[in-house]
């Protein structure tokens, strides 16, 4: 019998074969968070009865069901170049093993995936919440100084099936192994940066509520906006370097390095521009103790 409690919780993936369509997981991560969740509209009739003073049983109905929510984790050594390309959509690869992934923006189309959160109940037994037709809407990837690197998604999908059967979590060596501030570098314009902390986040612009009439379930979400890919930077007040990037609209290439060794290294590089104002200065809080 498993734990009476969110310590027997799991959570995995895989790629479907069609959209909707639920498979197997066999793909398992150490979660931190799991809020993917079904909701269902009640449509509630506005007409009036003669007499009646409450809505009656028969003046309501089920309407839209939404499949939506967030799946936080850290950024684990292995195992996760399918969680990129579910995020990018576009994937080479090279190498005899150890691989190299390279990931970038591409067609997102045939990239959904089957979820399943196993979720304890008090008696001892893991709940079985099988999610179909799932996409990555967006997400974000984030590195602060003295803690380890974190990974959130946030996934819109199609149902919920409760009668699947719980798939039997397995982890692979470094699978449940994270990577920490340590293991993590920035350098912009080619020259390393000083950075407390970092975050960097995508939206894959989705139209993620195509309705129809016939089918309380929302259609496949497809790309219907430009892509965004957004950041945060945290640094000290060194010179005026980075200052003047924003001042003269500049562009600069962004590589975050993430590296652990030949096996498990993660590098991202984007080219960015600086949005803001120039620095300011606060007047710091004062206390006199009596």
């Amino acid at each position: 019998m498993a734990l009476k409690s969110g310590l027997a919780a799991q959570f995995g993936i895989k790629t479907e074969t069609t959209w909707g369509t639920p498979v197997v997981v066999d793909r398992f991560y150490p979660v931190v968070s799991l809020s993917i969740a079904e909701q269902i509209a009640r449509m509630e009739s506005e007409g009036i009865i003669a007499g009646a003073r409450v809505l009656r049983s028969a003046q309501w109905a089920p309407g839209n069901v939404d499949i939506e929510g967030d799946v936080g984790m850290e950024l684990y050594q292995q195992g996760t170049g399918l969680l990129f390309r579910h995020m990018f959509g576009a994937v080479s690869t090279s190498g005899a093993g150890p691989y190299t992934h390279t990931f970038t923006p591409g067609d997102l189309t045939d990239d959904h995936f089957t979820a399943q959160g196993g979720i304890p109940d008090v008696s001892g037994t893991v709940q079985p919440f099988t999610f179909a037709g799932c996409k990555v809407a967006s997400w974000e990837l984030a590195a602060q100084a003295g803690e380890l690197l974190t990974l959130r998604l946030t996934v819109r999908g199609k149902s919920l099936a409760t009668g699947t059967a719980l798939a039997s979590a397995a982890f692979g060596t470094g699978s449940g192994t994270p990577f920490t501030f340590k293991h993590a570098s920035v350098t912009i314009g080619g020259s390393a940066a000083n950075v407390k902390g970092i975050r960097l986040a995508g939206d894959n612009g989705l139209d993620t509520d195509r309705r129809f009439i016939g089918s309380e379930y929302v259609a496949e979400p497809l790309e219907a906006a430009l892509r965004e890919y957004t950041g945060e930077l945290d640094l000290e007040f060194e010179s005026l370097t980075q200052m003047n990037l924003f001042r003269n609209g500049t562009e600069n290439a962004l590589v975050l390095t993430i590296d652990a060794g030949s096996a498990a290294k993660c590098v991202i590089t984007t080219n960015v521009r600086y949005d803001g104002s120039t620095p300011e200065i606060g007047r710091a809080s004062c206390r006199e103790r009596v």
